[in-house]
């Protein structure tokens, strides 16, 4: 197979040029150019031995990607297209749907992200030409946009003839595409929408489909005839297909979510709300799974309502400082997650609140967090679509958390916050005073007081506040107590000056908290 590399940086071309997996895959390098106006010459003058692919950079001086492939496809209409850019990768791989192109790969690459999209292409004989795409993409991108009016989109979509059959909308998403895109290892929208269309060859429903941001929409039709629970069954039995497809043939997992049955296709913004709601379970459920709508109301039905993660016993265990205890921490709270049937969203929830836990005790230590490892840590938390994986990274973040804390431990200042966050935390309900504390750890109350601002920035009286602040949080959500019953509870002797402070430390009253 003959290969053909445009990029204005010689660096780029000298390492695609180089690679030895060519000689492997039986490809050959004939050409290469610095700019698509020598490329376009040059390939124009090979007449009938032209290359098979061409595999060329977007923006470039004197004609740029898109306007080289627009032309070489006029000539050679057979030729495939690999787009490689590093302006953005969604909005150019529409592009490359509509100019017909095969594939496109964000820079910088790995070796093995192109050599895996070559093979495809000479593994599959691919149909370049699917004009019905870039119909399909337009009708499926009315439909959802929620600018546009119900009334509006008919409009707009040049009546198509399955308007207003009944259908089932399936939300195909590769499985941590985010982290994947970040590690460089291969995956491609293109090549899963190819594998699509093969399986939906073999049925007789009328489908479209469309890439999304991290994978393929597709739109079954259903006959007026067909019930809702058949719908059901048949969307199921093509997902089924899809995913033994997808698995034999692509280097990443996907998971799919199925809507119910829409009455028709103006409908589809529905789909789509359901569709991403069964995939949120693909974080309980792992890589490769199925998930339809009817199924997970069921399972929300069946499971007791959600219970909030005990973070006073984190925050114990991580002044352990004993990473044995993280790990059976994980192992109980994953199983949690499990039985109760937690949405992805709310397990990135009690995440998100270990890692402010974790936070909090590692600042009570006088251990400080730059604020680019916080963000980073939540970004890959929110990262995250599979559970098993998560609950890895989780691990690794609490274990290197624990031994901070176990480092920090053994100066007696450590020891001294650590026993008052301790005698905070188990008898804030009470009016306890700093002096309690310091005949208790049998110290000084002024070097006490003197220390615990030191090592917190705060004073005894504000973590005590903030401790029941954070106590009222989680009873006004999970507990039918009146803001006041709340006051009390957690050891406020005046409902006005809690409801004051609360505002103050959270921006909204408790009433508005409790929604």
């Amino acid at each position: 197979m003959k290969l053909f590399i445009v990029d204005d940086e010689k660096a780029v071309r000298d390492y695609v040029v180089s690679l030895p997996a060519w000689d492997r895959l039986g490809c050959r390098i004939v050409g290469q150019a610095a700019d698509g106006w020598e490329a376009y010459e040059t390939i124009a003058g090979t007449k009938g031995d032209a290359p098979d692919v061409l595999i060329t950079d977007i923006r470039m001086p004197y004609m740029d990607g898109i306007e080289l492939t627009r032309r070489v496809l006029e000539e050679f209409p057979e030729m495939k297209v690999i787009f490689l850019t590093a302006y953005g990768e969604f909005e150019y791989a529409k592009q490359a749907v509509k100019l017909g192109a095969v594939d496109f790969i964000t820079k910088p690459f790995h070796e093995d992200e192109l050599v895996e999209r070559v093979k495809w292409i000479k593994d599959h004989r691919l149909d370049r030409r699917r004009p019905e795409w870039v119909q399909q993409e337009e009708w499926i991108r009315t439909l959802l946009n929620p600018a546009m009016s119900d009334g509006e989109k008919p409009g707009s979509l040049g009546k198509p003839e399955a308007m207003n059959q009944a259908a089932v909308f399936l939300s195909i998403e590769i499985d941590n595409a985010g982290i994947l895109e970040d590690t460089g290892n291969p995956f491609s929208n293109l090549a899963l929408r190819e594998i699509i269309a093969d399986v939906m060859s073999l049925y007789p429903h009328l489908y479209w489909s469309a890439l999304s941001p991290s994978g393929v929409y597709l739109v079954l039709f259903m006959l007026p005839d067909v019930s809702k629970e058949q719908s059901a069954h048949e969307a199921m039995e093509i997902a089924r297909h899809l995913l033994d497809a997808i698995r034999a043939s692509l280097a990443f997992s996907v998971s799919i979510g199925i809507s119910d049955r829409l009455s028709s296709a103006r409908e589809l913004r529905k789909g789509l709300d359901e569709a991403r709601s069964c995939l949120d379970y693909r974080m309980l459920i792992g890589r490769n799974s199925i998930v339809a709508y009817s199924a997970m109301l069921s399972m929300r039905e069946q499971k007791r309502e959600q219970s909030e993660t005990k973070r006073s016993e984190l925050s114990d265990l991580l002044r352990r400082g004993d990473e044995i205890f993280v790990s059976e921490y994980l192992r109980t709270l994953n199983r949690t997650f499990l039985m109760e049937g937690l949405s992805k969203t709310r397990i990135q929830e009690a995440c998100t609140e270990i890692v402010e836990t974790a936070g909090q005790v590692l600042h009570s230590f006088g251990i400080q967090q730059s604020p680019e490892e916080t963000v980073a840590v939540r970004k890959s938390v929110l990262a995250f679509t599979v559970l098993s994986d998560l609950m890895t990274y989780m691990e690794q973040f609490l274990k290197k958390t624990a031994t901070l804390v176990g480092h920090a431990r053994q100066s007696s200042s450590a020891q001294y916050i650590d026993s008052a966050m301790k005698f905070i935390e188990c008898r804030y309900m009470e009016d306890i005073t700093l002096q309690m504390l310091a005949d208790e750890l049998f110290v000084n109350y002024s070097y006490l007081s003197r220390l615990i601002k030191k090592e917190t920035g705060r004073n005894f009286r504000d973590l005590l506040w903030e401790h029941r602040i954070e106590v009222a949080k989680e009873k006004l959500t999970t507990t039918n107590l009146k803001h006041y019953e709340v006051a009390y509870a957690v050891g406020f002797k005046d409902a006005a000056h809690f409801s004051q402070l609360f505002k103050k430390t959270t921006g909204k009253t408790p009433g508005d908290y409790k929604g």
